[in-house]
């Protein structure tokens, strides 16, 4: 939901080179048209420029010879020469025509591009402005629109119909529709919200907190570039982020939680990504910044970094691992399950590793150096790594990851306490990396508790090669040890640390799912449905019928779809743990019964060492089309139930974690998990965030 909108494969472009668009624009709506005199500045006059633009366009040039480069054919782009006229300094581009909205989106069904009588979108992705080739752009944009409605783009607001982008960009986008503008000052920034139906609380509530994350990264990391941000709402479910502005589905942005989960990422993403932009031949390392920065930060503040990071390592283990990873220095975008695994949750981790490598104070001066040194210029992951090194030798953590897939995966070999002089308890700890391939040097922190004392101590295993001993005297007897407590590694998790989890069935080699013969025709339609959107998602779907079934496979995940699935009563026994039952009048959980009559269920097998199950109660058309959206989102989820009718989420439980082989107890009585460590990275930029 929070995959952005950037200039992915741009090159080093430089804010030297950048051209300068005076664009004026007329709008046509009811036929799809647009009509552009585009009066361009080059860096350089007198020297050629190629561009391309859009196919469906014929250009006239003033000012220049024009002469198509390509020959007749399908592709999107045609390609042109201008060669400005001896003492030129500036070339007019006169075209009209029809903007080709191309394919849509198979998650949210928003097309590449959109001009009708709902409203525009326009970026470089339609070729509706001339591009000449990576050189940034600077530009004044005046757009003729129905009555009645607003332009947005990025920079300034001129008028309702005028914007200008003074800092360079590596995009134009052109935005129209009949929104409702809300708007407030926060200092020298304009905060904007745009709605296409007006909503006065729900503009405050946006307006309440968007100052406070714009002030937070800029102290954080370096003032913020732009003279507004918007929040714009769409009418396709999105979550983009563009330079100055968001752009959020009207469904999504109601949402209660989005407000401190993707508006801070989309805001951060003016730093990254949209401020520092992504030369993704080397490696999106945007994505991956932005998350640790946003999400993790915000949770980390909240008390929940370690459980954020270990819901990583276990997208990680469902989707990535066993030959799905990539390197990250092929990461670009999110296209999948196992690539948003790598190029968020990955890249996350690595930059969560060099902070604890280079600490708070290192890592946040490497953030303010990217930022002050290629600010609206394109770099690659290697430029990015070598800024951190700069800054600190620590950061050389980083070598080793870019160009290698996989993980490293960790087991306790030897532990020991034995008596030492003078009544000392000595305790001596072998870790060992199991995976494949070499050993990665690593820090693993670990935890001991002793008898008697709320002290927890605390250390980190050094990995210089395949093992690692720590070897400590205590002067009260160890009774608990825990290597990697708060998931600071980025690692293989063992199979015990994963609970049952809808990403174990999504991510497993091959997931059955098995649907109720006997169902009414409309139910069994929405059922298949289901069935080929998950097929499309994902890799790995197998579709049976329950009736053609002689006993379910034994090594695959299977989903057993529907109440009256003629499985679900001889997979009870299995689904029948963790406090949690189902028949077929409904489930009960907790103590709690959820009837079938007003409710939607899902429940998982909690026994790990089996192949996962999972049951899926259902019998509404519209509320099994809902679900076929919603539950990839709940990865992390162990059960769910739903309101029938309007597939409201009523209930979310992770199911127990098995017991950790990194955990051992040694006392008679278990102490519990030791308190996190460490401060929270907001807590260096002396600012605290309201989450009301």
């Amino acid at each position: 939901m929070t995959c952005c909108l950037l200039g992915l494969g741009l090159a080093a472009a430089h804010a030297d080179d950048a051209v300068h668009h005076a664009l004026s624009v007329q709008l046509h709506p009811a036929s799809g048209e647009i009509a552009v005199i585009d009066r361009i500045t080059p860096p350089a006059a007198g020297s050629p420029l190629d561009f391309q633009l859009a196919a469906g366009f014929a250009p006239v040039a003033e000012g220049a010879r024009i002469e198509r480069l390509d020959g007749d054919s399908g592709a999107r782009f045609r390609h042109y020469r201008l060669t400005p006229a001896a003492g030129a300094n500036i070339i007019t581009l006169r075209y009209s025509g029809r903007i080709d909205p191309g394919p849509t989106h198979a998650e949210h069904g928003m097309p590449r591009a959109a001009l009708d009588s709902d409203g525009v979108f326009l970026d470089g992705a339609s070729g509706w402005y001339p591009r000449f080739g990576d050189r940034p752009m600077r530009f004044t944009l005046s757009v003729e629109a129905p009555a009645g409605w607003s332009v947005i783009s990025q920079g300034r607001r001129d008028s309702a119909l005028a914007w200008t982008a003074t800092a360079p960009q590596d995009d134009i986008y052109l935005l129209a529709g009949p929104y409702q503008r809300h708007g407030a000052a926060h200092g020298a920034v304009e905060l904007e919200v745009y709605l296409r139906s007006d909503d006065p609380a729900l503009a405050g509530r946006y307006l309440a907190v968007m100052g406070q994350y714009l002030d937070l990264y800029s102290a954080l990391i370096g003032d913020y570039p732009y003279p507004k941000f918007a929040v714009v709402e769409n009418r396709w479910q999105t979550g983009y982020g563009m330079p100055s502005f968001t752009l959020l589905g009207a469904q999504v942005m109601r949402l209660p939680f989005i407000l401190h989960s993707s508006l801070p990422h989309e805001i951060l993403h003016n730093w990254w990504g949209n401020g520092v932009w992504v030369d993704a031949r080397g490696g999106n390392w945007s994505e991956g910044l932005t998350a640790y920065l946003a999400d993790h930060l915000i949770d980390e503040a909240r008390g929940q970094g370690a459980e954020y990071r270990r819901k990583l390592l276990e997208r990680y283990a469902a989707f990535a691992a066993e030959g799905r990873d990539l390197p990250l220095r092929d990461f670009v975008s999110r296209h999948s399950d196992a690539s948003q695994a790598v190029g968020y949750g990955k890249t996350l981790m690595l930059f969560h590793m060099l902070r604890r490598h280079m600490g708070d104070a290192d890592f946040v001066a490497a953030l303010r150096a990217l930022w002050q040194q290629h600010r609206f210029s394109a770099v690659d992951f290697d430029t990015v790594r070598q800024t951190f090194v700069h800054i600190s030798p620590a950061g050389r953590v980083a070598d080793l990851w870019l160009d290698r897939t996989g993980a490293p995966a960790l087991q306790i070999k030897h532990l020991s306490v034995s008596p030492g002089a003078d009544g000392q308890h000595v305790l001596v700890l072998r870790v060992r990396q199991t995976q494949r391939g070499p050993a990665y040097p690593l820090r693993v922190p670990v935890a001991v508790q002793v008898a008697d004392s709320p002290t927890v101590h605390r250390f980190d295993l050094v990995f210089d090669g395949r093992e690692a001993t720590l070897r400590q005297s205590f002067a009260s007897a160890p009774v608990r040890v825990d290597v990697d407590p708060d998931y600071d590694i980025f690692r293989l998790l063992d199979p015990a640390e994963r609970p049952a989890s809808l990403a174990r069935v999504f991510g497993a080699r091959s997931q059955w799912l098995v649907l109720p013969a006997s169902a009414p025709a409309d139910v069994l339609a929405a059922w298949r449905a289901l069935a080929e959107a998950w097929a499309r998602r994902y890799d790995n779907v197998e579709v049976v019928m329950d009736d053609a079934l002689d006993a379910l496979p034994a090594a695959d995940a299977v989903w057993l779809l529907g109440w009256d699935n003629r499985w679900r009563d001889r997979a009870a026994a299995r689904l029948a743990s963790s406090g949690q039952s189902a028949d077929a009048d409904g489930a009960r959980i907790a103590g709690q019964p959820y009837p079938r009559s007003a409710h939607t269920v899902v429940l998982l097998d909690a026994d790990t060492a089996r192949a996962p199950l999972g049951w899926i109660g259902a019998d509404d058309p519209a509320d099994i089309a809902a679900l076929a959206r919603k539950l990839p989102h709940y990865g992390s989820a162990g059960r769910l139930v739903f309101a029938r009718g309007s597939a409201a989420n009523l209930r979310q439980d992770a199911l127990p974690v098995a017991r950790s082989p990194l955990r051992r107890v040694l006392g008679e009585r278990d102490p519990g998990p030791p308190p996190a460590y460490g401060r929270a990275l907001l807590d260096i930029t002396g600012m605290r965030l309201k989450f009301d």
